[in-house]
């Protein structure tokens, strides 16, 4: 679908590009979504396709990821093309579940609001490395919040603008109640499509944000789904914990760590035993699984720093002290030498020289 290789241990979070730059990614049913939007309003999408590098025969979720940033191409130039500034709220809005992935049937299927948005969170990470989520609630209010790990100087307005009106676009569907929305945050500061966007979420939206967020009613967590299906949500997670926690997902379990320690950030807490919990598999299994690929929790740990390092320095302006900071180094100076002996350069050497292959691709 393009060019480049698939994601491998040396590079856990992330999509390799053929620059060599370090990418998360999501789901190739992205393109599904894209093709069937356009094509229900009369446009060929073939054209598009070809512009972004994409096949939209190729979009399964046995696919190749696609990087973050062909998807934000792929949505701003479907925008040119249908001459809609809003395509990412009516693409959710006009949502085909019948082209659903693995993961909205089985979030559908859950019982009840919470555990559907639950499932999301657990395994969404899984499925789209690039986006981050976190669920919170009190007797009161309810936040889901998602973030984006998208470079810099990606336009993530019609990226953010879709997943956050899909997400109630299908809770709304499931439950055949309106989520009671006290108020949308959005990360991305171009509010042309505030007037849309509020007559939706029926309530006030918010640019500029440090999140992209959704505060409703905590009461709309018990709301039952109409779409609940015991069985199938039980075979459907199953799914996905057996796919994604095996060796057939293309994923190996090392890939699968790196990247939970990746988000875990700095938190010197995390053992074995929590990253376990969080892979829905046992300390004992994790282990071996860990041993059959070469390497312990430790050095996977070191892995995960590094990876994490990296990234902000190729995709992000980060100043080098806040870099340190964030991995957890006290000085500068301590960071810089722990970066040299992983890779033999200076951090900022790093960064220009990634800096000159993005500019050179």
């Amino acid at each position: 679908m393009i060019s480049g290789p698939v994601p491998t241990a040396d590079n856990p979070l992330s999509f390799v590009s053929g620059s060599g730059q370090l990418e998360p990614t999501l789901s190739p049913r992205f393109v599904t979504y894209v093709r069937d939007h356009l094509m229900d309003r009369g446009i060929d999408p073939s054209r598009l396709f070809t512009e972004c590098g994409l096949d939209a025969e190729h979009c399964d979720e046995f696919d190749q990821p696609l990087p973050v940033r062909t998807v934000c191409e792929l949505l701003n130039k479907a925008a040119q093309y249908s001459d809609n500034p809003s395509i990412g709220l009516d693409m959710a809005r006009n949502y085909h579940y019948e082209a659903s992935s693995l993961l909205i049937l089985a979030v559908v299927s859950a019982p009840n609001v919470a555990e559907g948005i639950r499932c999301l969170c657990r395994y969404d990470r899984f499925v789209d490395t690039s986006i981050e989520t976190r669920f919170d609630f009190d007797s009161r209010r309810a936040e889901f919040s998602h973030r984006l790990l998208a470079p810099s100087e990606v336009d993530t307005r019609q990226l953010n603008e879709y997943l956050s009106s899909f997400l109630v676009q299908a809770l709304n569907n499931a439950t055949r109640q309106p989520m009671p929305i006290a108020d949308v945050q959005f990360k991305h500061v171009d509010a042309q499509n505030r007037e849309v966007l509020e007559r939706f979420f029926k309530a006030p939206v918010k640019f500029g944000s440090s999140e992209n967020c959704l505060r409703f009613d905590s009461a709309y967590l018990h709301e039952r789904f109409y779409t609940s299906h015991a069985l199938l949500h039980e075979v459907l997670t199953q799914a996905l914990r057996t796919y994604f926690g095996s060796k057939h997902s293309g994923q190996g379990i090392v890939d699968i760590l790196c990247r939970e320690l990746i988000r875990a950030g700095t938190d010197e807490a995390v053992t074995l035993e929590r990253i376990a919990e969080r892979l829905t598999m046992s300390p004992r299994t994790l282990r071996r699984r860990l041993a059959d690929e070469g390497y312990s929790f430790q050095e996977v740990k070191k892995m995960a720093r590094e990876k994490r390092a990296k990234y902000y320095l190729s995709q992000t302006s980060m100043p080098l002290s806040e870099i340190a900071f964030e991995l957890g180094y006290s000085e500068l100076s301590a960071f810089s030498r722990a970066f040299r002996s992983w890779v033999g350069q200076t951090p900022q050497s790093y960064r220009e020289h990634a800096a000159t292959l993005l500019r050179s691709s």
